[in-house]
């Protein structure tokens, strides 16, 4: 090598194609509040998952960007980008379904409205920095939800289609962005121990926690009673054999090891397969 070649090491780590889709689903055969299994508290927390995305993933696109001046590298910045682009993409998407869902009585806006209070306070209080952080740590949780959503199919095969092939959707592209946000935060911050303390917070203390809240609130809005059948179901979907927390645990407890990135955990042939089962339902796809 040449003394005045410069070596050039690319911080961007993702692995696959952050791909630019467009998606339209019919959502009208969403059209009662137990459509998830015919138990409405499982119904609720997806729903109540779903009211946080919008302005959920609104945040996760600013806290990125909070740092893309200070990106060098060209193939994270284009990441960057394509990350937006898809985030966005899905916070459409969500306020569709959002709005059929409240067709069937929940209360979607009222969620947002509690979210926007919070995030507003974030923004107000938290440095850029923390913003970021807390980024990483709901894209990591995210990836590893996508991740089940991708390899236990079972778990939705009781929802409306539109509802499924929109969760499927999404899944895909949470993991080919998965690295996105973790990689700034390397290449821009670099605190790894203190990502790691707040991914603990966030995973197993504060999120638990705000959607056991969100779904006991679109509850009592709704004025439902959960019978003890729909509790143990929506236990079982959680906690059973192939539960999204007890069957994922090993992928939610990854981040808290030194040296990890989330491509350590390598789903990229999950992901190719459910593109080519996804492909009707693709508007345009731009790479």
């Amino acid at each position: 090598m040449n003394a005045n070649t410069k070596l050039t090491i690319s911080h961007s780590n993702s692995k696959l194609p952050i791909e630019r889709r467009r998606v339209k689903f019919d959502y009208a055969d969403i059209d009662r509040e137990d459509f998830h299994s015919d138990n409405t508290v499982l119904s609720a927390y997806w729903v109540g998952l779903s009211a946080t995305f919008p302005l959920g993933e609104a945040e996760f696109i600013r806290s990125v960007k909070l740092f893309e001046d200070q990106i060098e590298d060209e193939k994270l910045s284009v990441d960057v980008k394509d990350f937006a682009v898809q985030e966005a993409h899905h916070s459409l998407q969500h306020k569709l379904v959002n709005a059929q869902f409240d067709k069937c009585g929940y209360s979607t806006k009222k969620v947002e409205n509690l979210i926007e209070k919070k995030i507003f306070e974030r923004i107000e209080s938290w440095t850029p920095e923390k913003r970021l952080m807390r980024t990483v740590a709901a894209e990591h949780f995210t990836a590893v939800m996508a991740h089940y959503a991708l390899v236990e199919p079972a778990a939705l095969a009781q929802v409306p289609e539109s509802l499924r092939n929109l969760l499927q959707y999404h899944a895909i592209e949470e993991v080919e962005h998965k690295s996105v946000a973790f990689d700034v935060y390397q290449h821009c911050v670099g605190d790894m121990a203190k990502l790691r303390r707040h991914y603990a917070h966030f995973a197993f203390i504060e999120f638990p926690f705000n959607m056991w809240l969100i779904t006991r609130f679109l509850l009592k809005d709704m004025g439902h009673k959960a019978t003890w059948e729909e509790r143990k179901g929506m236990w079982r979907f959680l906690f059973g054999k192939t539960g999204m927390v007890s069957s994922m645990r090993t992928y939610y407890m990854m981040f808290l090891k030194k040296g990890f990135h989330p491509w350590q955990h390598d789903d990229s042939e999950l992901v190719s397969t459910w593109k080519e089962k996804l492909e009707p339902h693709f508007l345009n796809t731009h790479g």
